[in-house]
């Protein structure tokens, strides 16, 4: 997964199954240029990577593989036909990619803000990966339960300001007050953990993503089963109040 791929056309390819979701990912976003691949997947991932919206398989993957790709499931294959005989059944998909990747999935929301937007929805960041590790089993959360958590708001929070940093603060949408550097007042010196803004700042914060999942009326609602219209008008929400993911 580390290696780059040589210039290419067409791929086709029975890969391993372990690495299906990255290596795909890696085809879909890595940049590459090329007309079609053709991959033999285990079937419950070909159903995740086809998922239509509101279907429950839908994941982070299938979410944004429209935004630069066709995904097409060709055929199932038996486990039957393969020797020695695995434990599971098979699908062929074709990915084939749009003549021109979008730089943005609206006017004003970069392609890459989607991304890593719809990578928290969907459980995939990095946070939540480290919390799902030392699970077993993992329930898809709702929307709600996925942006009440502390790191997760945190998390936002910083993000939040280097965006705010990296565009000049000159939005005027955030609210976000400007950072504090050195010696400055961070108020009353109630100060969180990294010890560069106050609480309340915070707290403010969070009653910014609390009031955008309202307004969306999605703080129930599963990633899985909403379409990306829906996603999207979450994000344009978030944006608006100044919580962003990249």
């Amino acid at each position: 997964m580390e290696v780059e791929f040589p210039e290419f056309d067409v791929c086709v390819s029975n890969i391993p199954y372990a690495i299906s979701s990255p290596l795909a990912a890696k085809l879909l976003f890595g940049g590459y240029r090329f007309r079609t691949a053709t991959l033999v997947v285990q079937r419950e991932f070909a159903r995740r990577l086809v998922g239509a919206p509101g279907h429950g398989e839908r994941n982070h993957l299938a979410t944004n593989a429209r935004l630069v790709a066709d995904v097409t499931l060709l055929m199932d294959v038996s486990k039957a036909e393969f020797v020695p005989v695995p434990g599971v059944d098979s699908s062929l998909v074709e990915i084939r990619m749009k003549e021109d990747r979008p730089a943005e999935v609206q006017p004003g929301i970069g392609l890459d803000e989607w991304l890593e937007f719809t990578r928290v929805c969907f459980g995939q960041h990095q946070l939540q990966r480290r919390r799902q590790n030392k699970k077993r089993r993992k329930e898809e959360k709702t929307l709600g339960t996925i942006f009440k958590r502390e790191e997760m708001a945190m998390e936002l929070f910083r993000l939040s300001r280097r965006a705010e940093e990296r565009d000049g603060n000159g939005a005027g949408t955030s609210g976000l007050d400007a950072p504090h550097h050195g010696d400055d007042d961070v108020g009353d010196g109630k100060e969180v953990e990294d010890g560069c803004f106050s609480k309340e700042e915070v707290v403010a914060f969070k009653e910014r993503i609390a009031g955008a999942l309202q307004s969306a009326r999605l703080n129930n609602e599963r990633p899985s089963r909403l379409s990306n219209d829906d996603l999207l008008r979450l994000l344009q929400l978030f944006i608006k109040r100044g919580v962003r993911f990249h």
